[in-house]
């Protein structure tokens, strides 16, 4: 899995993210509304395939590659047998194993081509885990998958992912809900995933990020204004404009951000969020702790205040531009107290953490129009009452359905973050990498998030600034690092640097 992974950017409709049905459904249009022809499109995927495969792989060897295309009887299949050809034209060695004869007249065409180019055609018992090939190729399924693989697909599948070599899905690795990201068993485990037309969200939130590899995308030349027509299901973050400081600015200009948690045992938490706070150009940053916590958050950053919790609301708490709660706060009577005091709080507020444990417990009122919610799937669960694989399942109508539950904007965090708001209108991180599987990482989130609303962005717009600027660092980071050596306290010391930088690097 590439830690960051890579899109081919073509076209201006690739900021939008549709599901699985919705590709097929812009694909019939194209060809039954607006006479594209259906094998010139999979003839057009096929060798955009190859080509981009060409390109990873390269073939500048004293020996031909050898190739393996496993080729269902769909039109991904098709797709298979138009690379197969694109091979055997190179001079490459390739073997395709048919699950099933041609369905479809597209398909059976390309089988055709790929045969009058000198190509064959074998069983499924050919594959076995004794053989080698330099590219296994995977056109089994595609995007068409309903519930999990069924034999002969699902030991092929699992044969293919025995086999060493450059491992590469077409449109949608077999197994894996090009709708949710919802990852059945078993399913190809790709080194490189060549999707066509739009991006489908299933293969950019939640587990199936394990099994795509990296992405590339290929538009195919359809018109956007068809794509147009299908509504897209999501939306890609892009990198945050963030307002310029005035000559005359002062610190007030910039927002006084509250930090209520760290109960003892966990100043570490409010500390990390703090920091980040300040990194993301906060004006003033408070720690509200424990008695035991007072003047401590100096000793770690001298530009952090602190104040002691009270049971009540004080004028703190009310002059604040932005609360955050949740870090460190514990769920004993003090977290509780707290919980209590600052929830019912008019300033935009950033619930996190435990505070989010402490809400999943409360009969919910609408105490906060201005709240940003930060679940990772375990705590989303708790949320909405279920379990943490089912919101893994499908994390857009998760995203979704507490965002509409606690009319608040979601920060559904893992692979692929989420941001939903009331409205359903969702956004999605491409970015990130799996270093930051580590304590803190969502205690400097938060603290981002806080900052950029204390400084007068829209919640919505201060969750995704955080959020891209976030896994954006990350990968900064793992760019000159081990993935495993990224600890929280890395992001919120390298924002200087990576909030400094004028653009995204381009991508390929």
């Amino acid at each position: 899995f590439e830690t960051a992974p890579t899109m081919g950017y073509y076209s201006a409709m690739d900021e939008k993210i549709y599901s699985g049905t919705a590709a097929k459904q812009i694909d019939r249009l194209a060809i039954e509304e607006h006479d594209y022809i259906g094998f010139s499109l999979m003839k057009k995927a096929g060798e955009s395939a190859f080509s981009r495969i060409r390109a990873e792989v390269g073939d500048g060897r004293s020996q031909a590659l050898r190739m393996l295309v496993l080729c269902g009887s769909g039109n991904n299949g098709g797709d298979g047998y138009v690379l197969a050809r694109c091979g055997l034209q190179a001079g490459w060695r390739v073997e395709v194993i048919a699950y099933g004869a041609p369905a479809t007249r597209d398909a059976s065409t390309a089988a055709e081509q790929y045969a009058d180019a000198g190509g064959t055609r074998l069983a499924a018992e050919h594959l076995n885990g004794r053989q080698h090939f330099d590219v296994i190729v995977d056109a089994l399924l595609g995007v068409g998958i309903n519930g999990k693989p069924r034999e002969p697909h699902a030991a092929a599948i699992k044969a293919a992912n025995s086999l060493p070599g450059f491992k590469v899905a077409i449109d949608v690795p077999s197994g894996i809900d090009a709708d949710t990201g919802h990852a059945h068993q078993p399913n190809f485990g790709a080194d490189l995933t060549v999707t066509f037309i739009v991006r489908k969200l299933g293969l950019m939130t939640g587990p199936a990020r394990n099994s795509v590899g990296k992405l590339v995308l290929y538009d195919l030349d359809i018109d956007p204004a068809i794509v147009g027509k299908v509504p897209a299901c999501a939306r890609l973050m892009t990198r945050p404009v963030l307002p310029q400081r005035p000559a005359d600015s002062h610190k007030g200009s910039y927002g006084h951000v509250v930090i209520v948690g760290g109960d003892n045992g966990m100043l570490g938490a409010v500390l990390l969020a703090g920091e980040a706070a300040l990194r993301c150009g906060s004006g003033k940053v408070h720690i509200m702790s424990t008695d035991a916590h007072l003047d401590k958050p100096a000793l770690f950053s001298p530009e952090l205040m602190s104040a002691v919790v009270e049971n009540i609301k004080t004028d703190l708490l009310e002059n604040a531009d932005a609360l955050l709660l949740g870090p460190g706060l514990g769920l004993n009577s003090w977290g509780r107290q707290a919980f209590e005091t600052v929830l019912h709080c008019d300033q935009p507020l950033v619930v996190d953490a435990d505070a989010l444990q402490l809400l999943a417990r409360t009969e919910y009122k609408s105490l906060n129009q201005q709240w940003v919610l930060t679940p990772h799937p375990g705590e989303a669960a708790k949320l909405l009452n279920c379990t943490a694989a089912e919101i893994q399942s499908d994390r857009l109508r998760a995203a979704q359905a507490i965002a509409k539950k606690y009319l608040c904007v979601c920060v559904l965090k893992g692979a692929g973050t989420l941001i939903a708001d009331p409205a359903g209108n969702t956004s999605l991180c491409d970015l990130g990498n799996p270093g930051m599987a580590t304590a803190g990482m969502g205690d400097v989130l938060s603290g981002m998030i806080a900052s950029f609303a204390g400084q007068g962005l829209t919640m919505l717009q201060a969750a995704e600034a955080g959020v891209w600027l976030h896994a954006y660092t990350a990968d900064y980071i793992v760019r000159q690092t081990a993935p495993a050596s990224l600890i929280a306290g890395d992001i919120a010391r390298h924002l200087p640097i990576t909030l400094a930088e004028p653009s995204v690097p381009g991508k390929s």
